[in-house]
C-alpha cells in the first residue's frame, strides 16, 4: 500500500496506475447490477441413490439404500417401456422383489422394491438401451433417504 490509502497495481499485472477508495463517486454502485438476474434456488425433490446398466440380457438397478441387486430382463423392459408393468428380480437368485413400470407421466421409469419408488428419467433409461451411455442415475424421494 502507498501512503496515503492507495494500492498500487505495479508487477500484479493489472493494467492502471494506482486505485484509491475515493475513486469511485459518493453514492455509485461497484458494478453494473443490471446484467445479473437472482434466480432462487430449489432443492430437487429427488436424491441419486444408484445406477442402471446393461449387463448381458437384463438391465441391472444397483442402490446405495439396498446392497442387493436387481435386475429387468430386456424382454420385460420392452413390454415396460410399452405400457406393461413387470416383475424387478433379485441379481443373485432371481427371485420376484418388485415391479416396474411407467410413471404416470411417461417421462420416468419407476421401479417399486419394497419398500423404496426408485425411478429413472425415461431418456436417460433410452441412452443405456441404445448404447449411448454405459450407466443412468436412479433416485428416489429425497424424504426417502
Amino acid at each position: 500500500m502507498i501512503p496515503g490509502g492507495q494500492v498500487s497495481l505495479a508487477g500484479a499485472g493489472i493494467p492502471g496506475g494506482a486505485l484509491s477508495a475515493s475513486s469511485v463517486a459518493e453514492g455509485e454502485p461497484l458494478y453494473d447490477a443490471g446484467r445479473w438476474t437472482v434466480t432462487v434456488y430449489e432443492e430437487s425433490p429427488f436424491e441419486k441413490v444408484g445406477r442402471l446398466y446393461l449387463d448381458g440380457d437384463g438391465l441391472v438397478i444397483r442402490s446405495d439404500l439396498d446392497t442387493r441387486g436387481f435386475s429387468v430382463p430386456l424382454v420385460d423392459v420392452a413390454a415396460v417401456l410399452a405400457g406393461e408393468p413387470q416383475a424387478v428380480r433379485l441379481l443373485a437368485t432371481g427371485v420376484v422383489v418388485g415391479m416396474a413400470g411407467l410413471s404416470a407421466s411417461g417421462k420416468a421409469m419407476n421401479f417399486w422394491i419394497d419398500p423404496v419408488l426408485y425411478t429413472a428419467p425415461i431418456s436417460r433409461v433410452m441412452d443405456v438401451l441404445e448404447g449411448g451411455a454405459r450407466k443412468a442415475a436412479v433416485f428416489t424421494g429425497r424424504e426417502r433417504v
